[in-house]
């Protein structure tokens, strides 16, 4: 049976839009790939659909980084002594191209006509260009992100970064996983995925792979690397880019229980142990997706979706400074 069969491009009810439902087998492929291999498979319908999801997937995260970059901005010009009408303007007319931009659409539109026209080798052509137009892009905004964080803590002090961090919490995080306790574990999963598969690149062709796995009492969702901070501090596998420099701020030199107690973190991966582990644990008193983050930047780096809040284990608590709810 051909693995496309498992593919299932379904609306999600619970977030209001098209959604890769896929069966286990198939959701931590990236959707580049398969749709390629519809292309080649001539499945026009469902390479069509393909296509035009992986640009959404990458479109998504495209936007997200622009919020962050532009919140993050606003904090450092407020923070800097501007009132909040100007640090609002100022930072809206930074990033602005940033939205206006047509990131991949004539691409997306070149392959979906290749397509429907039977040119395979020109559908695949166009699809990777679409890709590159994206991904090239992510690339700078990460390493701005991390640029930003960095700056903010040896501008300021640690503190502020967590504090510009929670500044940007609900447009970024707090909206995407809005809908988080009315969602199946599947659905969590397929939007976990969602986002580091065509919005972040994971994986070591950076085209969105993604390791899947059925653990029982909860799924495991892991990248080798991950596509924002894993290749941030690994390099980049596809191209032999080398690691984004650290410089004097660019990791944090006092433990705090929002960098799950360690050192030498990365500023842009901190926000992993903020907004799944530490906020939620104060919120709701559930982690929301906690991880086994590692300093080995060379090591997979594996997040959680528990099938039930009450099951997730009790050792991801305490490095947050957390305490597991207790079950009545």
């Amino acid at each position: 049976m051909s693995r496309l069969q498992h593919v299932k491009l379904e609306h999600s009810q619970t977030i209001g839009r098209v959604l890769r439902l896929d069966d286990i087998d198939t959701m931590g492929v990236s959707s580049q790939t398969l749709a390629e291999e519809a292309i080649n498979a001539g499945d026009t319908k469902l390479a069509a659909d393909l296509v035009r999801y992986f640009h959404t997937e990458m479109d998504i995260m495209n936007n997200i980084m622009n919020t962050w970059i532009q919140d993050t901005a606003r904090y450092i010009i407020l923070k800097s002594g501007a009132d909040e009408a100007a640090a609002n303007a100022a930072a809206s007319g930074i990033i602005r191209v940033y939205y206006t931009y047509p990131f991949g659409e004539a691409e997306r539109d070149q392959s979906v006509a290749a397509i429907e026209a039977g040119d395979d080798d020109k559908a695949n052509f166009w699809l990777e260009r679409m890709r590159l137009a994206y991904l090239n892009v992510h690339e700078v905004q990460v390493a701005w992100m991390q640029d930003q964080l960095s700056y903010i803590a040896a501008q300021f002090d640690e503190t502020a970064t967590l504090e510009t961090v929670l500044h940007t919490h609900q447009d970024i995080w707090g909206d995407r996983y809005a809908a988080w306790d009315e969602m199946t574990p599947w659905e969590k999963v397929a939007l976990t995925v969602e986002g580091m598969r065509g919005g972040h690149f994971s994986g070591m062709r950076r085209r969105g792979d993604v390791i899947v796995e059925d653990q029982g009492d909860r799924y495991m969702v892991a990248f080798d690397p991950c596509g924002s901070g894993g290749v941030l501090r690994r390099g980049d596998p596809e191209t032999g880019r080398q690691s984004y420099p650290i410089h004097d701020y660019g990791v944090n030199k006092e433990a705090h229980d929002w960098t799950w107690q360690k050192t030498d973190v990365h500023w842009y991966c901190a926000h992993c142990a903020i907004a799944m582990e530490w906020l939620p644990g104060q919120k709701r008193k559930y982690l929301l997706r906690p991880l086994d983050h590692t300093l080995d930047h060379d090591a997979p780096c594996p997040w959680y979706i528990y099938k039930e809040d009450r099951l997730i284990r009790d050792y991801h608590y305490p490095r947050t400074g957390q305490v597991k709810p207790e079950e009545n």
